[in-house]
């Protein structure tokens, strides 16, 4: 019933199609000869439909075998309606790999894309890398100058102490060369006193024998 159906739509149609045609034949652009061959198609359907709607009148036993024996027993025709499936299908699969077709520059532009981007991310990462392994060695070079800014404060440290401990040693001689100057200038007083009192006792003498 379904198979009757879709025939009898698809004659409607054809049908129709070439009365459509026939009126205005230049904006198709169909010839006469494709539109003999069609109706010649409208015809053979026609008949075939014919044949299968008066199998289908037959009583229920037969139509039951009939419906069995129709895939093997009736010829189906290059032009036959139940060939249509086919051409869709045929036409699916050709639309099909026209998308594919159309497709495959962009699936290429984005292969391209994806691989230069990776590749970017590579060389990000090994100049990430590079920038690790600087900091390292800026870390390690760092750790070394601390410690010897370290070393360098203690030496700092004892040389003060060792500043300290002369500056003291240096006050102690100049203070004892302090009191041995103070000492050494009492003794030239008092012999100048001493010396001052003779000369002023010969001059005494001399003045009362004289």
């Amino acid at each position: 019933a379904a198979a009757l159906l879709y025939a009898f739509m698809l004659v409607f149609l054809n049908s129709e199609c070439p009365r459509i045609v026939e009126k205005n034949p230049r904006k198709f652009k169909i010839d006469g000869g494709e539109l003999a061959a069609r109706r010649t198609f409208i015809e053979h359907t026609k008949e075939e439909v014919k044949s299968m709607k008066e199998r289908l009148n037959l009583t229920k036993k037969d139509r039951d075998v009939t419906a069995r024996q129709i895939p093997e027993e009736v010829p189906v025709d290059d032009n036959s309606p139940l060939k249509m499936p086919q051409v869709v299908t045929h036409g699916a699969t050709r639309y099909s790999r026209l998308v594919n077709e159309a497709e495959s520059p962009n699936s290429e532009f984005i292969e391209r894309t994806l691989a230069q981007q990776q590749m970017i991310m590579n060389q990000q990462d090994g100049q990430l890398d590079q920038i690790a392994s600087s900091m390292g060695t800026l870390k390690n070079m760092s750790r070394q100058i601390g410690q010897e800014v370290d070393e360098q404060a203690v030496m700092l440290d004892d040389f003060g102490h060792e500043m300290e401990n002369t500056q003291s040693k240096m006050e102690n001689t100049l203070s004892k060369m302090a009191k041995v100057m103070h000492l050494s200038n009492d003794r030239r007083q008092w012999a100048a006193i001493g010396a001052l009192s003779g000369v002023l006792a010969v001059v005494l003498i001399l003045f009362f024998v004289l």
